[in-house]
C-alpha cells in the first residue's frame, strides 16, 4: 500500500536526483521511507530502497551499504529493470564492472528496450574472447596478443572525428593543456 506523503518525498527525490542534486535526493529518499516506517509498512516500497541506496553509494560513498540495499530492493521486486539500472550503476562506480554487467544484463533482459540499461550496456562494451582461450586472460601472453589484435584493428579503422572540432581525438586531445577534461571548465 502507497502512502500518498511518502511517495510525494520520492517523487521530489527523483527530481532532485535528475537535476543533480544527489544529497537533497538521497535526504528526500530517507525521508520516504521514514515516513513508511512510522505508518507501519512491513515492506518499504522497492524503488525508495534502491533509489537512496544509489544516493548513498553516489553521493555518501558509502558503497558497500549502498550495494546491499539496492540488492535488497532488486529481491523484493526483481521485475523491475530500474531497479538493476541502479544497482548496476552502484557496481560500475566500485569498480565492480563483471558484476555491473551482470546487472544490466539482467535488467535488459526484464524490458529489452530500456534507454538507461541499453546505454550503460554499450557504455561498457563486450569484451572479447582470450586470443589463446586455454590460458587465463591475465597471462601474460594473452594480455600482448590482445594489445597487438587491438591495435591492427584500430588502424583498419577510418579515423573518427571529434564533435564540433573538425579533428581527429588523438589530435584534439593533444592539443588541450595537461590535466583538461572535456566539459570540466579546467
Amino acid at each position: 500500500m502507497l502512502v500518498r506523503s511518502a511517495e510525494k518525498s520520492f517523487d521530489r527525490g527523483l527530481e532532485a536526483l535528475q537535476a543533480g542534486r544527489l544529497r537533497e535526493a538521497m535526504a528526500l529518499f530517507e525521508a520516504a521511507l521514514e515516513i513508511e516506517r512510522r505508518r507501519g509498512v512491513a515492506v518499504p516500497q522497492p524503488r525508495y530502497l534502491s533509489f537512496y541506496g544509489l544516493c548513498l553509494g553516489l553521493e555518501a560513498g558509502r558503497m558497500r551499504e549502498a550495494i546491499r540495499v539496492c540488492r535488497e530492493a532488486t529481491t523484493l521486486e526483481f521485475y523491475n529493470p530500474d531497479l538493476y539500472h541502479n544497482l548496476g550503476c552502484l557496481l560500475l562506480a566500485a569498480g565492480r564492472r563483471k558484476e555491473a554487467y551482470e546487472a544490466f544484463s539482467r535488467g535488459y533482459s526484464l524490458q529489452p528496450g530500456h534507454p538507461g540499461l541499453r546505454r550503460e550496456l554499450e557504455r561498457m562494451g563486450r569484451r572479447r574472447r582470450p586470443p589463446l582461450g586455454f590460458l587465463a586472460r591475465s597471462h601474460p601472453l594473452n594480455v600482448l596478443l590482445g594489445k597487438l589484435s587491438r591495435a591492427t584493428s584500430r588502424r583498419a579503422e577510418p579515423p573518427r572525428v571529434e564533435k564540433g572540432t573538425g579533428a581527429h581525438p588523438s589530435i584534439a586531445a593533444r592539443s588541450r593543456p595537461r590535466g583538461h577534461r572535456p566539459g570540466s571548465g579546467r
